[in-house]
């Protein structure tokens, strides 16, 4: 580590709504001496426009903004990049580590949350509430029609990926009866509650598709055109995992022909998904990327974060270090040796 970072005591935070409060997760980095920064992404941010405002910084607390390999070798200063959330996809790991830049997530602060937002979205598709809601507030009072919900516990509910998340949801599901199936690279317990099965068959069989995988280079565009096409003709699609997975353009047709009923969307390929197909059906539940969000999860994750880069400006590797091996370079005494109790 240069001389030149050790002068450096500036961390931007791209997390929206950052709380500097007294008591807050923001409140910590100030007592401790820090200059904080806040630029809070609410839409779509360029390489070019995280260069500009990460200049300088030594840290960062960030939502989703593009780390690439071209930004990263931009900003030389920078040590910590702490993610509020789990999800790596928009930072490039390989070229972090290359330039000594730790990467920390927030890991168990959000999971319960994300799967009560899906939980109330496949509720609210399989009862049909938005399209209910909008037809009686055109006048109309159609019971027993058209719009007629189905019974949760007849149906058959598919996930994608079977890791902390999807176990939860399953968990959510088990009272209401659906049959549950499961397909996840590393497996599926046989006492998991749901069925493992291969991709051909969760396509095949499921009522209900919920995504719950990472974005990779191997899950990108998993949810294909061919894939949906497989699913059971009346079937719901949600995605609360990341945008990317699912193939947007197939989804909008497949929803616009009849083949699915409704889908449920808290990501998307764009964020926010201006111009989208999807934002003119009145069957698909639309939010924004908030599933991991509640009051309690934002404190948590935040106090996270702001831990992650108290104690990783110390020279110590926080709870939550994606690749604590960028930590080798740095050859120089602890940048910022404040005191902090715990390990994040």
């Amino acid at each position: 580590m240069t001389s030149s970072h050790r002068g450096a005591r500036r961390v931007v935070v791209t997390w929206p709504n950052f709380d500097l409060g007294t008591g807050s997760a923001g409140a910590s980095l100030v007592a401790a001496g820090l200059q904080v920064v806040l630029e809070p992404k609410t839409g779509l941010r360029t390489p070019e426009e995280v260069i500009a405002i990460m200049d300088g910084a030594q840290a960062a607390i960030v939502s989703t903004d593009p780390f690439t390999e071209r930004v990263l070798h931009a900003l030389p200063d920078l040590r910590v990049l702490a993610r509020v959330g789990v999800g790596t996809d928009s930072i490039d790991l390989k070229a972090a580590t290359s330039c000594g830049v730790l990467v920390t997530t927030t890991p168990d602060a959000n999971y319960r949350m994300v799967a009560d937002h899906v939980l109330a979205m496949m509720l609210a598709l399989v009862r049909r509430l938005p399209e209910n809601d909008a037809s009686i507030r055109a006048g109309n009072w159609d019971r027993a029609g058209s719009l007629t919900p189905r019974d949760l516990g007849t149906m058959t509910v598919g996930l994608l990926g079977f890791g902390r998340i999807g176990r939860a949801v399953a968990a959510r599901l088990a009272p209401f009866g659906p049959r549950l199936l499961a397909s996840d690279p590393q497996g599926v317990p046989a006492d998991a509650g749901a069925q493992g099965v291969d991709l051909e068959t969760l396509a095949r069989c499921s009522d209900i598709l919920s995504v719950h995988v990472p974005l990779t280079e191997h899950t990108r565009g998993i949810v294909s055109a061919s894939f949906i096409e497989r699913l059971p003709p009346g079937a719901v699609l949600i995605n609360a995992s990341r945008g990317g997975i699912v193939d947007e353009a197939a989804l909008a047709a497949a929803l616009e022909r009849g083949h699915l009923a409704g889908a449920g969307l808290d990501v998307f390929e764009q964020e926010p998904p201006t111009g989208s197909r999807l934002l003119g059906l009145p069957q698909v539940i639309l939010s924004p990327h908030i599933g991991g969000l509640s009051h309690e999860s934002i404190a948590e994750m935040t106090r996270q974060a702001a831990q992650s880069v108290l104690i990783a400006l110390q020279g110590r590797e926080p709870v939550g270090a994606v690749n604590p091996e960028a930590m080798a370079s740095w050859t120089d005494p602890p940048v910022h040796p404040v005191a902090v109790e715990g390990n994040g």
